[in-house]
């Protein structure tokens, strides 16, 4: 994959976490301004996913420029693999709690499965770069893996 598709895509990882980021805190401050209840932790983990996406990026991105002792492209797929995981796990999560919830109506209840609808569309950005991450690593033989420069080179 090319170094501009490689930004895309993660310019589009950096819109789907900061999507993510605005509709779970939208739906935590509703909980715990407009009711009695504690938000869901669901909505909580996602809201981690997300700021960790975040920093992930930053990692995936910086480090291999300006501290590549830190860049080692096993360690770039285990962070891309760890992302994937956790928007997994948080998409489903949120999805099974709306869907479980008796009366749900509003702009809380839009927000709630836009987030984790959003939320899917990150799984399979983040399955996408790990995927792909992975091919480079596999067609390009040691020397892909041994170099952090090599990544994402076409």
């Amino acid at each position: 994959m090319s170094r501009t598709g490689s930004i895309s895509l993660r310019v589009f990882q950096a819109f789907l976490a900061t999507a993510n980021l605005g509709l779970s805190a939208y739906v935590i401050h509703w909980y715990r301004t407009s009711t009695a209840q504690a938000p869901n932790s669901a909505v909580v983990f996602l809201l981690a996913a997300s700021i960790i996406s975040t920093l992930s990026i930053l990692y995936l991105e910086f480090a291999p420029r300006f501290v590549s002792r830190l860049a080692h492209p096993y360690a770039a797929l285990a962070v891309q693999g760890f992302n994937t995981a956790l928007y997994f796990g948080g998409f489903i999560a949120v999805a099974v709690y709306v869907g479980s919830l008796t009366f749900c109506e509003g702009s809380v209840c839009r927000a709630g499965r836009a987030d984790a609808v959003v939320a899917a569309g990150a799984f399979c950005a983040w399955i996408a770069s790990t995927s792909l991450t992975a091919k480079q690593m596999i067609l390009g033989g040691p020397a892909a893996r041994q170099s952090p420069a090599q990544m994402w080179k076409a």
